[in-house]
């Protein structure tokens, strides 16, 4: 497995998008310039990018299957990784993952008051749940959720649209309402893509029932775009309600244009250029929000 093999096999970018997540819903609710809390987020997000590359890397495993026909260039269909090494390395990241959430604990103890942990734990044990639930058979959900279509998409966006709140528990504001309206912009383009890449998977998909086995895939774009709406409301939401000063709703333009961009291309069926697009207004998002808390004077 060469140092190429290493970024792509846990989908890197995917990573970096999840790990900026954390310091951005930090942002959110706090500028967190004390060293403590920037210790803290530092944790936070090194638990992020290793449960990330974990689940992202096992799923590789579990899907070795139909990945031979959707996606044969990736490391492990390809045979550049093999599965052994695959299956050591996915489970080494999620090993960090733990680890480094034991450091949050420890380090909350030492610096802060109270148990200011205890949303953080809540939501790595939720996100916990969701890589069982989906990846794998057995309680509670027979089959594994990723078979059942629809509730597999939002569960991969459920753990996505977190980590935005998991980023504000890390100064402790994990039950502020900003970042969960946030997460819920996330939440719904993330679900719009999902939907779409399981149109793209539609010729290897064997072993499950997506959304668009169900209802066709014209319909299950039409679904897709209706996500991406929601989504686009909830993008602009916060400064609506003043959360964020009105005029810095332009820094979300990027985003909105790329997820309108999007529309066209479900339209004509080309429907990698539409995830590609939806992806771009997630991250876009995101630095949308980052930038409005920095540059809120502006404003």
């Amino acid at each position: 497995m060469g140092v190429v093999d290493y970024w792509r096999l846990p989908r890197g970018v995917n990573v970096i998008m999840g790990t900026l997540a954390v310091p951005g819903g930090a942002l959110l609710v706090t500028d967190f310039s004390e060293p403590a809390s920037v210790h803290a987020v530092l944790l936070h997000a090194l638990s992020v990018a290793a449960f990330m590359a974990g689940w992202n890397t096992l799923n590789d495993v579990n899907d070795l299957e139909a990945d031979r026909i959707n996606r044969p260039n990736r490391p492990i269909p390809s045979g550049r990784v093999s599965l052994e090494s695959a299956r050591r390395f996915g489970l080494l990241m999620m090993g960090i993952s733990v680890a480094a959430l034991v450091a949050v604990i420890i380090h909350a103890e030492r610096t802060f008051d109270g148990l200011v942990w205890w949303d953080s734990i809540v939501i790595w044990l939720l996100a916990l749940f969701l890589f069982t639930s989906y990846e794998y058979d057995g309680l509670p959900f027979t089959p594994c959720l990723k078979r059942q279509g629809f509730k597999g998409n939002l569960a991969i966006s459920v753990l996505v649209s977190v980590l935005l709140v998991f980023g504000a528990a890390a100064v402790g504001e994990g039950l502020e309402p900003l970042p969960w309206i946030v997460a819920l912009a996330a939440l719904a383009i993330n679900t719009a893509r999902e939907i779409i890449k399981d149109v793209q998977d539609l010729a290897g998909d064997a072993d499950r029932t997506t959304l668009p086995m169900r209802i066709g895939p014209e319909q299950a774009r039409t679904y897709a775009w209706v996500c991406s709406l929601l989504g686009m409301v909830f993008l602009v939401l916060p400064y609506g309600l003043e959360m964020l000063p009105k005029g810095a709703v332009v820094l979300q333009l990027p985003a909105l244009l790329s997820a309108i961009i999007a529309k066209p291309k479900l339209v004509t069926g080309e429907d990698a250029l539409a995830s590609r697009y939806l992806k771009g207004a997630l991250f876009l998002g995101l630095l949308g929000y980052i930038a409005s808390v920095l540059l809120s004077d502006i404003f």
